[in-house]
């Protein structure tokens, strides 16, 4: 039987994370470009801890328990999407190591699925990811989506998840991926966003919620809530409702703090993981803090970031 560790309030966490990082450590990467180095460092934490099949992404489980099959549930509800509207490709931008695109090449082998990455090691390793199974119909790509090249067009659906989060003109990020949409196309995200200027937080929150952010290289803080929906208006798409699917990450969340917990309630592993590269280690930030600042529904405590889904369609 799994020892269980109460999960202790905000401040006693933030001073934990203080103490073994140094809290203005941590924030001295505010505003910098961590990206490439974060991922480099932090892909063996990922697989040992997250998903041993490279997933980067937040489990949504619906009946507030974590079980793994809620890694698939982004690009299951793609799959939905595509077979719904006979879709015959997508495109998705940010693919990291392929799992999302694998999964619907499989579930759909008369797709055509086309994966884009910035970074080196995640496309070699989604590449092998999808030789190893029999995609043929998956290929991957390195490019930017700021701007989405113009040599995607005419795709049926694009989508990210988790990672427009590092957008930084949104604006021109939209009008590109509408240029890459057939007319009547779609656009998917499945991303965090800021349900609340950092300002309005209680000290504790606003402290924690920045250093979650910075810890995920996310150092520039999550994209305030309808942005996206603002920007993809103005490129002329059609924005359905957004959907929050906030409480449905909250178990993968709450999974990840009780092991950051557990590893870090002994003064070894605690001495040990300063010796550790940086990017990684801090991985363990995000998960003490992951389940305290994301917003719940009719709750008081002021937490500040949202998992949501956001649907487009661009006008025929």
């Amino acid at each position: 039987m799994t020892e269980h560790i109460p999960t202790p309030d905000l401040k006693t966490l933030l001073e934990l994370v203080d103490k073994i990082f140094g809290i203005e450590r941590v924030l001295a990467d505010t505003g910098k470009d961590v990206v490439e180095v974060y991922y480099a460092q932090s892909g063996p934490a990922y697989e040992r801890v997250h998903s041993d099949q490279g997933c980067m992404h937040l489990a949504i489980n619906e009946n507030d328990i974590f079980d793994p099959s809620g890694f698939r549930s982004q690009p299951n509800r793609i799959i939905k999407d595509l077979v719904k509207h006979q879709a015959s490709s997508v495109l998705e931008l940010g693919c990291g190591k392929g799992f999302n695109s694998a999964v619907i090449a499989k579930a759909l082998p008369s797709v055509k699925c086309v994966g884009t990455d910035l970074l080196a090691p995640h496309l070699e390793a989604a590449r092998k990811f999808a030789q190893t199974r029999g995609l043929a119909n998956a290929s991957f790509h390195q490019a930017s989506y700021e701007p989405v090249p113009d040599t995607y067009r005419d795709f049926d659906m694009v989508f990210g998840v988790e990672t427009l989060c590092y957008a930084t003109d949104l604006d021109v990020v939209a009008q590109s991926i509408a240029a890459a949409l057939r007319p009547g196309g779609r656009f998917v995200i499945f991303d965090v966003h800021s349900a609340t200027e950092p300002q309005s937080l209680p000290a504790d929150m606003a402290l924690a919620t920045r250093l979650y952010e910075t810890s995920m290289a996310v150092t520039t803080g999550f994209i305030q809530a309808g942005a996206w929906e603002a920007a993809l208006k103005r490129a002329g798409f059609e924005v359905g409702k957004t959907g929050s699917l906030t409480r449905e990450v909250q178990p993968g969340l709450k999974r990840l703090q009780g092991l950051a917990l557990k590893t870090l309630d002994d003064w070894k592993t605690r001495l040990a993981i300063k010796a550790l590269p940086t990017y990684l280690a801090r991985n363990a930030i995000s998960a003490l803090l992951g389940p305290e600042v994301f917003r719940l529904e009719n709750s008081m405590r002021g937490e500040a970031l949202l998992y949501q889904k956001i649907t487009a369609l661009k006008r025929a």
